[in-house]
């Protein structure tokens, strides 16, 4: 064991001096080396400076559109037009990029620009919901109506897709005849976009339909809210208004009326000049006391060719009310020299034989329209209480009487008319089935055949 130690120290020493040696060849050479520098690309003595602000990233096509819109409100419509470009140039499929670029051209007043952008916006963007709006807008546009054209395409335009989807399920539904899942998809079409009008329209004409107009009303009204210058949504709550105000033939309400006439009025201001209108305000006017206006709206509807009985029966009935306005009845023994007299004689006159011409106008149309006869009898038997001044002998006179004119002279005027009447409530009755106003014209009937028995 000592031998082996002592051997072992020996070689380790004498290792340890040979590793000595060279550690110091090393360091020698290391300072040697280390005195000899490279040659190398020299930089510039002080390190670039770098910029802290990154590079920006295009901002996304829709932020652009925003922007653009912000300035079109401020009028900076170059500014705009430069945001909506740079969204177009990002993205040249996104519709409302469009619809700012119209925008811009109508400020401008380049109303064919602007219809081409919105044209554009309206391929994109590919709506079933707006047909009837993009097929007006074609034809406008076509034709080179510009204002009318960009009217409507904002019509399809301005409504949220979402809604508008909606709003084409619900159609959907009516067609295959499911009002119940209509009506949900309407009412969803009209809470995702609260501005949204057609929805309200329509769920106001299921209700119409359906003869809820207390319902529909409020639909209606919901629609002219959102789109006052909509003349369908004016006529269609006037129509709903004037049905509610007139369902108890016993009470009218006068003031639900009176609300349908104003839209109706706001309708035919609004340029909707159908003669089912007309024929609509007209009515309205008669029941609240319009009669000047009834005449003229009925009349209006007469001459763009609306010629049923109803017409016939209605403007009958405003001849009469205006006629009865005046407070005149002839005493047969005055000859009318006053000069205030005679003028309301022959005024009423006319008034009363023109609502006789309605009535047998509207017999022609329809023979069997009981109610006609028993207004027919009162207006001849008004009549017979005013004086047939010359001017009127040749409409009176017909083939039937002819000859006992020519023989009684106008004598025989009051128990003509009074004939006629009789003959008309007598008609009535053998027609109607409405007991109350049959017993009335049976009591006339009876009156006026007493009348007659003593004129004999």
């Amino acid at each position: 064991m000592v031998i082996w130690v002592g051997v072992s120290e020996s070689l380790l020493g004498a290792s340890m001096r040979k590793n000595t040696a060279l550690f110091m060849i090393l360091v020698a050479a290391s300072v040697t080396f280390g005195s000899i520098e490279p040659v190398l690309a020299r930089g510039p003595k002080e390190p670039p400076k770098i910029d802290a602000t990154p590079i920006p990233l295009p901002k996304f096509y829709a932020r652009h559109v925003e922007e653009g819109n912000k300035f079109l409100a401020q009028n900076r419509i170059t500014d705009a037009m430069h945001e909506f470009f740079t969204a177009k140039t990002i993205n040249p499929d996104y519709y409302p990029t469009y619809i700012g670029m119209g925008k811009v051209y109508m400020k401008q007043g380049q109303l064919e620009k602007a219809t081409e952008q919105y044209q554009i916006a309206v391929r994109l963007l590919n709506p079933s919901y707006g047909a009837d709006h993009i097929k007006r807008g074609e034809y406008f546009a076509s034709h080179r109506q510009f204002k009318q054209a960009l009217a409507d395409y904002w019509e399809v335009l301005k409504v949220d897709p979402q809604a508008g989807n909606q709003y084409t399920l619900a159609m959907r539904h009516l067609r295959f005849g499911n009002e119940k899942e209509a009506v949900k998809a309407f009412e969803r079409a009209s809470q995702i976009d609260e501005d949204y009008p057609d929805p309200h329209f329509q769920l106001g004409n299921l209700m119409f339909k359906n003869k809820k107009m207390k319902k529909a009303i409020p639909s209606y009204e919901k629609a002219v809210e959102l789109d006052p210058n909509n003349p369908l949504y004016h006529v269609s709550l006037g129509d709903a208004q004037y049905k509610e105000g007139t369902a108890k033939a016993s009470k009218v309400d006068l003031k639900l009326v009176g609300q349908a006439v104003s839209h109706f009025e706001r309708a035919v201001a609004l340029g909707m000049r159908q003669p089912r209108v007309h024929f609509n305000l007209g009515t309205a006017y008669l029941l609240v006391g319009n009669y000047d206006g009834a005449i003229l709206n009925l009349q209006e509807a007469l001459q763009h060719e609306l010629r049923d009985e109803d017409v016939y029966y209605n403007l009958g009935n405003a001849f009469y009310k205006k006629g009865m306005t005046i407070n005149f009845k002839w005493d047969e023994r005055s000859s009318l020299t006053d000069p205030q007299q005679l003028k309301m004689n022959n005024t009423k006159f006319e008034y009363i034989y023109r609502s006789i011409q309605s009535y047998q106008m509207a017999i022609t149309k329809k023979s069997n329209y009981a109610p006609v006869y028993f207004d027919l009898g009162v207006s001849y038997f008004r009549l017979a209480e005013l004086k047939p001044t010359a001017q009127f002998i040749s409409k009176i006179v017909n083939k039937n009487s002819s000859k006992e004119y020519f023989t009684r002279g106008m004598r025989f005027f009051k128990t003509d008319m009074q004939q006629r009447a009789l003959e008309n409530f007598q008609k009535f009755t053998s027609l109607s089935s409405d007991g109350k106003l049959k017993a009335t014209a049976n009591q006339l009937i009876t009156d006026l055949k007493e009348i007659l028995a003593e004129a004999k």
